[in-house]
């Protein structure tokens, strides 16, 4: 529990909590504002490239980008708020966790996910469109703000197993990021198909893509906090989102495997369900037993 922590330690984790909000707050919008226009321009210029070309696989892809600068522009401004309003919470709690209150370490884990997950699903547009420039470097950031401080609060306390407990929650975090991305790309292809309304073969599945998929990234991200609070549901939030994502990874996968996307969600998920099957890693995370 988080009172078994010292009060000194409390406080300097608190103080690193505090840095990192307060800095994430002020820069995290600047950096978006800097990343998301060169993206934009990448996408619309791949997209002109590809519709005028002489290939019909190069138009019917271009047709899938088409709305991709749309869909971008409002995702990444998204995150941020999250990260944002994550952040202003923790700065509304570092007190409580001080005192040791075991609902304030939940909220605090919880508002640097959404930093760090954040971070990871504007990486691989910026690299995709802009290359490893400016921009790359500004989402790593934003990475390393959410993941600082997230680590510190779980390594820093004295607790049995934080090692493995770490490890979850990097997976947790881990799939929260590219589960969400995977939703995002399985959605873009959804509602830019030019058949639309109609599916054409193959495509059907990308109903497991987004719907499912993205319940289960909820449900990992609930995880995050309840067993940041040391909660049995966390226990099984986790299990369920993992065995969720890694279905829906799994299924999409090995009925339209285009990429190695979802082959990795599908492993990712499969990571998060062996881990909570293991005593030495569950037990030390929560106070209740699961049923």
């Amino acid at each position: 529990m988080l009172s078994e922590t010292s009060k000194k330690t409390r406080q300097v984790i608190a103080i690193v909590m505090v840095v990192f909000a307060l800095v994430t707050i002020f820069a995290e919008p600047l950096m978006v504002k800097a990343v998301l226009p060169p993206i934009l321009k990448g996408q619309q210029a791949r997209y002109d490239k590809m519709s005028v070309s002489d290939v019909k696989e190069d138009q019917v892809k271009a047709e899938l980008i088409k709305d991709t600068p749309y869909l971008v522009s409002f995702f990444y401004p998204f995150w941020m708020a999250l990260g944002v309003f994550g952040c202003i919470v923790v700065l509304a709690v570092a007190k409580a966790y001080v005192e040791g209150k075991q609902w304030a370490r939940g909220l605090s884990l919880l508002g640097f996910s959404f930093v760090a997950m954040g971070g990871a699903y504007m990486l691989v547009p910026s690299i995709n469109f802009t290359s490893f420039s400016t921009g790359t470097i500004y989402t790593l950031i934003i990475m390393a703000l959410g993941l600082i401080p997230y680590f510190t609060i779980l390594l820093g306390e004295k607790l049995k197993g934080k090692l493995w407990g770490a490890l979850l929650f990097l997976m947790l975090g881990i799939q929260g990021a590219h589960s969400f991305a995977n939703g995002h790309a399985a959605m873009r292809v959804q509602w830019m198909h030019p058949a639309r309304p109609l599916w054409p073969e193959g495509t059907w599945v990308l109903w497991l893509g987004t719907q499912v998929m993205w319940l289960g990234t909820l449900c990992i991200i609930a995880a995050i906090y309840f067993l940041g609070v040391r909660k049995k549901a966390g226990y099984y939030l986790a299990l369920i989102g993992g065995l969720t994502t890694a279905f829906a990874n799994l299924f999409v996968h090995f009925v339209r495997g285009t990429t190695s996307d979802y082959i990795l969600g599908g492993s990712f998920g499969l990571i998060i369900v062996v881990l909570m099957l293991i005593p030495a890693v569950y037990k030390p995370l929560f106070d209740e037993e699961p049923a």
